[in-house]
C-alpha cells in the first residue's frame, strides 16, 4: 500500500478509521487482501469472510494470532440462508457495523450461446445474490451508526466483452443494486457505493488459463496494460483499495450511489480491438 495513503489516514485523519467495526468479503483475493492489511494497520476492528481457511490464515498468520484480524469462513457459492453466518459476523463486531467492503466475487468466460442456464445460476448466486444477502443483512445495523457500504464491481459491468457474458450480465446487476440501495438508504444516513476497477494485477483470472497458469497470466496483464491511456501498464491492487478506502471514509461523505471506474483511461478509447481477449 502506499505510504502517503497509510500517512493520510493514520496521521492526518486517524478518526476515519481507527476502532471502526468493519466486514471485508474476499479477504483472501488481490483487492480483498491488501483492502484488508490496510485496515488492520488504520486500527480498524475486521472481520475478514472467505471460502478458504487455510489461505487466510497462510496471508494472516500473525494478525489472526495477535487477535488484530477475526474471520469467518463463508463459500458464496453453497451458502443458501446467511443469516446465521451474519449473525456470527456481528458477534465477532460486538453488534456495531460501520463499513462493509464486498470483495469477493468469480470470473467465468463464455458467449451466451456457450452459456447454459446452470452456469448462469452459478455465477449469479456468487455474483450477485450474495451481495444482495449481505447488503439487505447489513442494512438494520449500518442505520445506527449511519454506516456505508462499498462494493467492488467491474469495468466489464459497463463495456461488453467477448467471451464475457456471465461476467458483464452479473457486475451489470451488481451495479443497479448499488444505485437502488443508496436511494433506499439515504434517507437513513447511509452511503452505497461502488469502484469497477479495469484489469488488475491479481490471480482473479488464473483458473481460467488451461496450463501455464502463472505465465500465461503474466502475459495476459501486460497485454491488458498496454491498452492502458495513462500507464500502458497494467493496474495494481493499491489504486483500486486507494479508491475504496476514499469511498468508505467521511471524505466522501456527499457521495452515494455511484459507481468509480479505476482503468487507467482504457474505457475512454472502447472499441472492437479492444475485444480481442
Amino acid at each position: 500500500m502506499k505510504t502517503e495513503s497509510i500517512d493520510y489516514y493514520k496521521n492526518e485523519n486517524p478518526e476515519y478509521y481507527k476502532d471502526k467495526r468493519v466486514i471485508v468479503t474476499g479477504a483472501t483475493g488481490g483487492i480483498g487482501s491488501l483492502l484488508t492489511s490496510t485496515l488492520i494497520e488504520l486500527g480498524a476492528k475486521v472481520v475478514a469472510v472467505a471460502k478458504d481457511e487455510n489461505k487466510l490464515k497462510e496471508i494472516f498468520d500473525s494478525e489472526i494470532k495477535n487477535g488484530s484480524l477475526q474471520y469467518k469462513i463463508l463459500d458464496f457459492s453453497t451458502e443458501i440462508y446467511y443469516n446465521n453466518t451474519f449473525s456470527d459476523i456481528m458477534m465477532k463486531l460486538e453488534g456495531k457495523l460501520d463499513i462493509m467492503f464486498l470483495c469477493h466475487g468469480k470470473f467465468a468466460q463464455g458467449d451466451i450461446m456457450e452459456t447454459d442456464l446452470k452456469e448462469y445460476d452459478e455465477i449469479t448466486i456468487i455474483n450477485t445474490r450474495s451481495f444482495l444477502a449481505m447488503i439487505s443483512l447489513a442494512i438494520p445495523f449500518l442505520k445506527y451508526t449511519k454506516g456505508n457500504i462499498v462494493v467492488l464491481s467491474s469495468l466489464e459491468s459497463y463495456i461488453p466483452i467477448k467471451k464475457s457474458f456471465l461476467m458483464t450480465t452479473s457486475k451489470c446487476m451488481v451495479n443497479m443494486m448499488i444505485k437502488d440501495t443508496a436511494l433506499e438508504v439515504a434517507t437513513f444516513g447511509v452511503r452505497v457505493n461502488g469502484v469497477a476497477p479495469g484489469v488488475t494485477n491479481t490471480n482473479f483470472r488464473k483458473d481460467e488459463f488451461d496450463e501455464d497458469k502463472e505465465e500465461n497470466n503474466k502475459k495476459y496483464l501486460e497485454l491488458q496494460g498496454n491498452k492502458n491511456l495513462l500507464s500502458k501498464k497494467v493496474i495494481e491492487p493499491d489504486e483500486v483499495v486507494d479508491t475504496m478506502l476514499f469511498l468508505g471514509c467521511d471524505d466522501a461523505g456527499f457521495i452515494t450511489g455511484e459507481i468509480i471506474t479505476v482503468d487507467s483511461g482504457f474505457s475512454l478509447n472502447h472499441c472492437n480491438k479492444y475485444n480481442e481477449y
